[in-house]
């Protein structure tokens, strides 16, 4: 199920950020909101998530974002995901938590 972000907050600071540190354009972030995610609180920051999901083009990403409301977030860290992390959203986006 697609997380409720349908806005993103871009600014000087996060635009392109991740495409120079990660290789994950911004259209990337904004993607995995358009396709199957998992969102997960932030264990050390509550106004923050953590979103596990796939863009169009099948790239798997690991993302942060701090929410900001029912339907905006800031991007704020994405990378691609580490494979215990590929497993874990497979296993639920599939419906087979372990």
């Amino acid at each position: 199920m697609p997380a409720p972000y349908t806005e993103f907050e871009w600014d000087d600071y996060n635009s392109g950020k991740n495409l120079q540190k990660h290789g994950v354009s911004d259209a990337e972030i904004e993607q995995v909101f358009d396709c199957p995610n998992v969102v997960m609180r932030h264990r050390r920051y509550p106004d923050r998530r953590i979103v596990l999901g796939v863009t169009h083009g099948g790239r798997y990403l690991f993302l942060s974002v701090q929410h900001l409301s029912r339907i905006c977030c800031r991007p704020i860290h994405a990378r691609d995901m580490e494979p215990e992390e590929r497993r874990h959203y497979t296993r639920i986006v599939r419906g087979t938590r372990r």
